[in-house]
């Protein structure tokens, strides 16, 4: 029988509820590496990890770092580069897994996760130090590391193409996706987020690239066209934190007061996972119009309970989406206000989408992530 792998896994950059999407998809990754009875699974993370996740932490045998919680990067990067490697040695780690995308120093055989690289594409999104840091430690840790991780086909091009890597160590493997479990009472979760009418969801932090003033200025267009609808905003409000870009929240209310829409904009900020699957599944459809995703993953979680989807027809979404969603061009304001209104008005339109949408899940469901992974995580090591 082949003997289990010692797999050490680094979460020391996962801060709950800051991060945005990098944490779903490590703790849905996570969730089922700990079911595998051929490796052996050891969690590095930061105390907040443990909290927010206990049954999570327990079963990942994790370890807590010593940092206190939040982003402290400049103390979160020399523990991952001294105490780190201690954990690795002692615990006779055979390979370790970075998930956040970049490879600290490290003992034993690397595998990287690459979300994206949009620091390459939008630099004004990121400060001047961030952007020097990137490019100095990026690279460097894709070269060194023993396989690179892309989470899509967009990403794993975009990182040979921009460091010029050994396209035989760059390996696609896509986020586990699982469909959202709509909680039974689902229109009182809606009731008690306060949501009386219908309403298009745009679940994303706060962020520049996720290109919330087109939709704010599209959503104005639908709603002066005579549309009685919301827009429901959620996620983080963008923190801003170790040079990444600021937050948009507040050129968000600022635009949708200037366009006489204000109260028809609800931003509910951070909302948990039952409540995000109920107003998924309460949703007249999901706007997504993001110039730039190494995934998207919200837009498979729409899909899974039938949340008829419209999303950019940029970066990794359009294969994302292929035939079970609307593709709009990200800038295109009009565009977004005739899509919304055409599945606002149409049921027949609506249901077709979900139908789609529900079979592209499926279709994204039936990957072998986890297969897939080990399989990078064994020949790591060989």
């Amino acid at each position: 029988m082949t003997r289990k792998l010692r797999v050490g896994v680094n979460l020391l950059w996962l801060v709950p509820g800051v991060v945005g999407g990098t944490e779903r998809y490590a703790v849905e990754l996570l969730s089922e590496l700990v079911k595998r009875d051929d490796i052996e699974i050891s969690a590095y993370a930061l105390p907040s990890f443990a909290l927010a996740y206990p049954e999570l932490a327990a079963a990942a045998h994790t370890v807590v770092a010593p940092l206190p919680g939040g982003r402290h990067v400049v103390r979160r990067v020399a523990v991952e580069n001294v105490w780190l490697p201690r954990q690795f040695q002692e615990q006779r780690v055979d390979v370790a897994h970075h998930l956040g995308g970049l490879l600290p120093r490290c003992p034993a055989p690397a595998v990287v996760t690459l979300h994206d690289l949009q620091y390459l594409a939008y630099p004004e999104y990121f400060s001047a130090p961030k952007r020097r840091y990137l490019q100095a430690a990026q690279g460097r840790s894709l070269h060194r590391a023993k396989y690179v991780v892309a989470i899509s086909e967009f990403t794993r091009t975009d990182a040979i193409r921009a460091f010029r890597l050994d396209p035989a160590k760059v390996a696609v493997v896509s986020p586990v996706v699982r469909a959202m479990q709509i909680p039974d009472d689902a229109a009182r979760v809606r009731a008690e987020l306060g949501l009386t009418s219908d309403f298009v969801l745009y679940p994303a932090a706060a962020y520049p690239h996720k290109n919330h003033e087109v939709l704010i200025r599209a959503f104005a267009k639908l709603v002066g066209g005579g549309h009685d609808v919301d827009l429901v905003l959620t996620g983080a409000a963008g923190a801003g934190a170790w040079g990444s870009a600021h937050t948009t929240a507040p050129r968000i209310a600022e635009l949708s007061r200037e366009l006489g829409i204000a109260e028809r904009v609800r931003t509910l900020g951070y909302v948990s996972t039952p409540q995000l699957a109920s107003l998924y599944s309460e949703a007249v459809a999901l706007a997504f119009p993001s110039r730039f995703e190494g995934f998207g993953l919200p837009v498979a979680e729409a899909m899974s309970v039938g949340c008829p989807v419209i999303a950019a027809n940029a970066t990794a979404l359009s294969a994302l989406v292929g035939d079970g969603g609307v593709l709009v061009d990200p800038d295109d304001v009009d565009g977004w206000a005739r899509e919304m209104a055409r599945v606002i008005d149409d049921r027949v339109v609506r249901e077709k989408l979900a139908t789609a949408g529900r079979a592209r899940f499926a279709e994204l469901a039936s990957a072998d992530t986890v297969d897939r992974l080990v399989d990078v995580y064994r020949k790591a090591v060989a």
